[in-house]
């Protein structure tokens, strides 16, 4: 199973990312450990030169699994799920230019916080324009030949979609094919009553998963059974890749270090 580390070339406020505003270090860093690729976090497909990053990452024998799309929410407001039809359509095209971005590596695209927030929980409006801007992205990416991830985030950032049965229902009536769950190990140890159970019931749709650690530190930086879970999702038909998406501390080096060696000796255990 591969395995990839969230990074960026921005500085940017948010936390969980490596190497925020190093991306030539962070890429140099994760090759020697042996990392087998990159999720990259962007705020807009001009962050950085696709020719250029093309050559680093052939250089280096990494591969682009994901773009990650969060920022776009953090540093520019949009949402899919504001209650403004222009910041709506702004989002989508936003998405969509992610999704040009990474179709040239077939790489997955995230929806995570991008979505943004209900103004209540149960607002019955605001959630189906949010649900129609979603499906607008996973139409562009299926004629893209692309993948859309949308990931399961705690209820301290988000009121929409925290669990993976949350996912499970808004995604039962759309196609499979290009459009798959993104758990996150950390958001699972809030969210949900047992994390393997909820991965084994959603395996047919689950795209690629974040490894985070309880206190979103590098896996085995906290209690989370990573072994457990690897044992889990060993077998799983679509994963593309193990994420990690942690934050940058003692270091950045050092949180990518403890991640694969944690990653590693979990997918050598074999009970």
């Amino acid at each position: 199973m591969n395995i990839a580390a969230s990074i960026t070339p921005n500085k940017t406020v948010f936390g969980p990312l490596l190497f925020a505003g190093e991306l030539e270090a962070g890429l140099s860093c994760l090759a020697e450990q042996g990392y087998d690729g990159v999720e990259l976090s962007l705020r807009t497909k001009d962050d950085v030169d696709r020719r250029s990053l093309n050559d680093r990452l052939g250089a280096l024998g990494l591969e682009l699994f994901s773009i990650a799309t969060g920022q776009s929410y953090l540093e520019d407001g949009l949402s899919l799920f504001s209650t403004d039809e222009s910041v709506r359509d702004a989002t989508v095209k936003r998405l969509e230019d992610h999704i040009d971005f990474a179709s040239d590596w077939k790489a997955c695209v995230i929806v995570g916080g991008i979505r943004g927030k209900l103004e209540r929980v149960g607002n019955a409006s605001q959630f189906e324009a949010g649900s129609r801007a979603i499906d607008r992205c996973v139409e562009y990416a299926e004629k893209k030949d692309a993948t859309i991830l949308l990931e399961a985030i705690n209820r301290y950032e988000t009121n929409v979609f925290n669990t993976l049965a949350e996912l499970r229902e808004f995604m039962k009536a759309r196609s499979p094919g290009n459009f798959l769950m993104l758990p996150d190990t950390f958001h699972m140890n809030i969210e949900e009553a047992n994390i393997e159970r909820s991965l084994l019931e959603n395996k047919e749709r689950i795209g690629a998963i974040h490894f985070a650690d309880s206190n979103r530190l590098a896996p085995g930086m906290g209690h989370v059974d990573f072994g457990s879970i690897v044992r889990t999702i060993r077998d799983f038909p679509h994963i593309h890749y193990i994420g990690v998406e942690v934050l940058p501390l003692p270091s950045s080096t050092a949180s990518a270090e403890k991640a694969i060696a944690t990653i590693r000796s979990a997918m050598k255990e074999r009970t």
